[in-house]
């Protein structure tokens, strides 16, 4: 998490404003290793001096480090050195400790996306006359492997971030299954949108015009949807903790008029801690410790103020699966602790950090401008747990099936209705909030 209102994980664009510059794919050489030997010291200095456990929670950093420092030698380009890098920050095995590498002037869109539901990870969505859609990829497919992985429980965090964010590819290879068939292999070819590499992003013209469009795509992705379904019930879905104060308090004053309300916190990856903040406190009628912040050199406790009788007094149910990360498991957990709600669902990622941006630069012939998202302290929940790495467990367990993905049907949300006391099919809940894909 952060301090400040910005984004407790890092998204795909985040990278994107990071240099002017694409790294090309030269031969490898002693100056490219150097260059990456370089980016390689400063990555572990940084770690080592910012990271909120000195001891680094008894991991042998250094030992990682070094080990990445010989791989560097078969790195056949830069670029090969920087994935190199990259596995050494993933040693630490920290959700919010990520290598953050030079930008490329190439955005990356798949068109499909996945998750892990229960033990099975699954195709959620793919987007309509993309070319994953005309290779026959289809919700509820059970993804296999893609490229060299396998996706587990274990293994689907470090595949995501090393797809989605650090290499987003071309071409994607995967087997898949539909429900009911035997297993496919299939190669789906990406979206690219190549921006100008000379250009200054933020001085006008062409590249910027399509970056704010871009940015407002991503937006839609992120804007809250709600639904009033009668005097019994509203149903929010919050795809990040992102809302300002104000807009916070207009949507509960909406939700006061309702008996039940269902916040539908799936997919959302978490946010800023004043969002947090202001969502706790308006969803209970006094203050509330959400835990302890323990960083490097002291502690402190993460407070929400209740806004007391203006704050959402009815019946609570909240839904989380496993994408559901970081401020949206603190929410959830905090819930469960004060027995506020009901959570019905999967188990969440188990992300929960408070994390710090710091851009590091190497000076030379070209300007190499990379970065490191680290750790700077972990949370301690009020009966001592932490989050990290173990998610929260819902009161309820409600899986959808592979082929609820595929005939478009939502039978979490059609349970957490019938909590409510209002009945909604599974068919009817599974249309009520479409998937949003980016405008780019």
């Amino acid at each position: 998490m952060t301090r400040k209102t910005t984004l407790i994980v890092a998204t795909g664009f985040g990278c994107l404003f990071l240099a002017t510059h694409m790294l090309g794919q030269q031969k490898a050489n002693r100056v490219e290793q150097e260059q990456a030997r370089s980016i390689l010291r400063q990555v572990e200095e940084t770690i080592e001096k910012n990271y909120f456990d000195p001891s680094l929670r008894g991991y042998d950093l250094h030992a990682r480090f070094q080990e990445a420092d010989k791989k560097i030698n078969d790195a056949p380009t830069l670029v090969a050195g920087l994935a190199v890098i990259n596995w050494a920050v993933e040693g630490l095995n920290d959700t919010h400790t990520l290598f953050i590498p030079p930008s490329r002037n190439v955005v990356v869109y798949s068109g499909w996306q996945m998750q892990m539901v229960g033990p099975e990870c699954l195709i959620t969505a793919v987007e309509p006359n993309s070319d994953a859609w005309k290779k026959g990829l289809r919700p509820g497919d059970r993804l296999l492997k893609v490229e060299t992985y396998e996706p587990t429980l274990a293994t689907f965090p470090i595949i995501r971030r090393r797809i989605d964010q650090l290499l987003p590819l071309v071409e994607y290879h995967l087997v898949v299954a539909s429900p009911g068939q035997a297993s496919r292999q299939l190669t789906t070819k990406s979206q690219l949108i190549t921006l100008p590499q000379t250009t200054n992003f933020f001085t006008g013209g062409d590249v910027q015009h399509q970056l704010q469009h871009m940015f407002e795509g991503y937006r839609l992705l992120t804007k809250s949807r709600t639904s009033e379904v009668s005097d019994k019930l509203m149903i929010w879905k919050l795809p990040e903790f992102n809302l300002s104060q104000v807009e916070t308090e207009r949507l509960f004053g909406t939700a006061r008029k309702h008996e039940t309300l269902i916040l539908d916190l799936r997919d959302n990856h978490g946010g800023g801690e004043d969002p947090l903040r202001w969502m706790i406190g308006n969803v209970f009628d006094h203050d509330i410790t959400v835990g302890e912040m323990i960083e490097r050199t002291q502690s402190a406790p993460l407070l929400a103020s209740s806004r007391g009788e203006k704050a959402f007094g009815g019946k609570l149910i909240v839904l989380v699966n496993s994408s559901s990360g970081s401020a949206a498991e603190v929410f959830a957990r905090t819930v469960q602790l004060e027995k506020r709600g009901t959570l019905m669902g999967d188990k969440t990622e188990g992300a929960v950090r408070r994390a710090k941006f710091f851009p590091l630069r190497q000076e030379g012939g070209n300007i190499i401008v990379y970065g490191l998202v680290i750790s700077v302290a972990r949370l301690k929940m009020p009966d001592g747990g932490d989050l990290e790495g173990t998610g929260v467990t819902p009161d309820v367990t409600v899986l959808p099936a592979p082929s609820d993905f595929a005939e478009g049907r939502d039978p979490v949300l059609a349970a957490a209705a019938k909590l409510a006391g209002v009945e909604l099919s599974a068919e009817q809940a599974g249309k009520m909030f479409p998937v949003v894909w980016a405008t780019h």
